[in-house]
């Protein structure tokens, strides 16, 4: 069996190409950094190391590479594979869909009735709408009827945390990827055109809006609140800025919100959900991830965008009734770290994260944006703050 793993960074090394290399596929790598070609069709293999408490080194075998930048070799492998998949990050996934799209027709030349699965790993929402709208608008026109039969794109969640590599993390060896120990891939159950592999830590889902979501606003949003917390805190690691005790509560008080709200969504226990809370505080707390708050806090522009992590979970909150108090304090701590005034803040909020100020969301951030400015480094007087407009805002709801 063979998968093409196009993306051989961070996630594509550190998380999915190795988990397809334990289930036992040939892994064959698609990238534009010679160095990583060269060294992969060199060596065959490439460690994995895990940290934290339960440290070890994985060897990751049977892979080859071919060079993204030689479409006629990425067609040939696409042509010819049983799995595919993408981690190539956001800004990049549109620029890939031509040597997709080859491949795809030179596979259906051959055979019209093969089907493929694309599991997409990329931090992206609604990733497999907006792949399939690119692919299909490059798609030869008598060819979309194929696409439509034999294409499976697959949504994933991507969990594990992979931190960017330094010299002394790499140790000699540039192929060497630092992972955390938590490696389970969830993926969507109703995308698939083929069978599913048959794999322990790959979890097939239905419906798949609630790993998607999960993911989203409880995962990647408090990951983003701590960094921007942490900014602010004078924090150059997540796990010091997770340290702080009242940075935690508060984080966890946003990651509750969210969790209810997608509980009352989907109709799922929020005992699983708030085992995924302690799980994610526990993980961040891992030093020897060696994760920046300025790696986790980079792109805030997107990250305060209607519906990503931040916004998005506030105004799920609210469809739900759940009062997203925790949750505004994120949004001003991510305005806090971008803006210099209040002014400033209104005009971002407004045009970029579409909050206006002057309802309920946005007199909240803003409220919270003020108390930053004047008590930045007191964040017990944000627990108290919190707990005020928590008891102020039911009180006129009741």
């Amino acid at each position: 069996m063979k998968a093409v793993m196009y993306g051989a960074g961070n996630i594509g090394r550190g998380f999915i190409g190795a988990t397809l290399s334990q289930i036992g596929y040939e892994v064959v790598f698609v990238d534009v950094n010679d160095q990583v070609i060269e060294a992969m069709n060199r060596d065959h293999k490439y460690p994995q190391e895990i940290v934290g408490p339960n440290a070890r080194t994985n060897w990751i075998t049977g892979i080859r590479a071919v060079d993204g930048k030689d479409p006629e070799a990425v067609a040939e492998e696409i042509a010819t594979a049983d799995l595919m998949a993408t981690s190539v990050g956001v800004n990049v996934l549109e620029k890939i869909v031509p040597n997709i799209v080859k491949g795809l027709v030179r596979r259906w030349e051959r055979d019209s009735e093969s089907t493929l699965d694309l599991l997409i790993c990329e931090n992206l929402m609604n990733a497999n709408e907006i792949l399939e709208a690119w692919i299909y608008e490059a798609m030869p026109e008598e060819y979309r009827p194929l696409m439509k039969k034999n294409l499976g794109l697959v949504e994933t969640s991507i969990g594990r945390m992979v931190p960017i590599m330094t010299e002394e993390m790499r140790k000699g060896d540039f192929l060497r990827i630092c992972v955390e120990e938590y490696d389970y891939l969830p993926v969507d159950k109703d995308a698939f055109k083929g069978p599913i592999p048959q794999y322990e830590k790959l979890v097939p889902y239905s419906p798949f809006g609630f790993y998607l979501e999960r993911k989203l606003y409880v995962h990647n949003m408090a990951h983003a609140m701590t960094a921007f917390l942490g900014n602010i805190d004078g924090k150059a690691y997540i796990h010091e800025a997770i340290g702080n005790i009242y940075v935690r509560k508060i984080v966890q008080g946003a990651m509750t919100e969210s969790a209810m709200m997608i509980s009352k969504k989907y109709g799922v226990s929020y005992d699983r959900l708030q085992a995924n809370i302690d799980d994610l505080l526990y993980r961040f707390q891992n030093a020897a991830l060696g994760d920046t708050t300025a790696r986790v806090g980079r792109d805030p522009m997107r990250k305060l965008k209607p519906e990503d992590r931040l916004v998005g979970a506030a105004r799920g909150c609210e469809a739900q009734g759940i009062l997203p108090v925790h949750l505004s304090l994120g949004i001003a701590a991510a305005l806090y770290n971008v803006t210099k005034t209040k002014e400033e803040a209104i005009d971002l909020m407004k045009e970029n994260a579409q909050i206006t100020a002057s309802e309920p969301l946005g007199r909240r951030v803003l409220a919270f944006y003020e108390d930053l400015q004047n008590n930045k480094n007191h964040f017990d007087r944000l627990i108290s703050k919190i707990d005020c407009i928590t008891v102020e805002e039911r009180g006129s709801l009741a």
